[in-house]
């Protein structure tokens, strides 16, 4: 059932807004994200600057037939296996904790997830930070719902965005939580924190 919740997720659609990370992520340091991709087949990497949200709106005004030639309906593997059985996505670390952050409404996250795959054939970038003040950028708000990537390390961090979305994707599977909301319907949240296997970079889910 919960596996099933958190693929609905991913074919949702999203607001976007944009904020301050909430209390655990106040120390760090923000700034915009930039990812680096081809926008059409065969042309130039370009650099767009944005949340994932932000960055496929531009993607798609640039090039219309992007999904299609290299985004989420194109054969990318990279793109595909976000959307397939959970099998499919890349191998993270173990390293997670849910203890990080304050809750957010799964189904949000999901969408920020699906935007991130759809920007799947580029980089995803945050600026240099060290270990507790990492620098970070918001690579999607959704709704109040943020996922944030965060580097320790001293120089700019520079990863393919489907390996940000795949650790979203952990630390939502194992990070849930569902109340009841009274009537027939239930509330899941989520919150977490999820570390790259060297510790040098992170993923956050958490208010935005």
């Amino acid at each position: 059932m919960r596996l099933f919740f958190v693929f609905a997720c991913l074919l949702g659609g999203a607001i976007t807004s944009m904020a301050l990370p909430a209390e655990n992520a106040a120390r760090s340091v923000l700034s915009a994200m930039t990812w680096k991709g081809q926008v059409n087949l065969g042309g130039p990497l370009m650099s767009i600057t944005g949340t994932a949200e932000e960055i496929y709106k531009q993607i798609i005004s640039i090039n219309p037939n992007y999904d299609s030639e290299l985004g989420i309906d194109s054969g990318h593997s990279a793109v595909k296996r976000g959307l397939e059985p959970i099998k499919k996505r890349a191998t993270t670390s173990d390293d997670w904790t849910c203890d990080y952050g304050n809750d957010v409404i799964a189904e949000s996250i999901g969408a920020g997830v699906r935007y991130l795959y759809s920007i799947a054939n580029g980089d995803c970038s945050a600026p240099p930070g060290s270990p507790g003040n990492g620098g970070c950028t918001v690579s999607s708000c959704n709704s109040g719902a943020g996922i944030f990537l965060c580097n320790d390390s001293s120089n700019e961090l520079h990863t393919t965005c489907s390996i940000v979305a795949d650790n979203a994707v952990e630390v939502l599977i194992n990070c849930q939580r569902t109340t009841y909301a009274g009537g027939n319907s239930w509330t899941t949240n989520t919150h977490g924190q999820i570390f790259s296997r060297d510790r040098s970079w992170n993923v956050i889910l958490n208010r935005c």
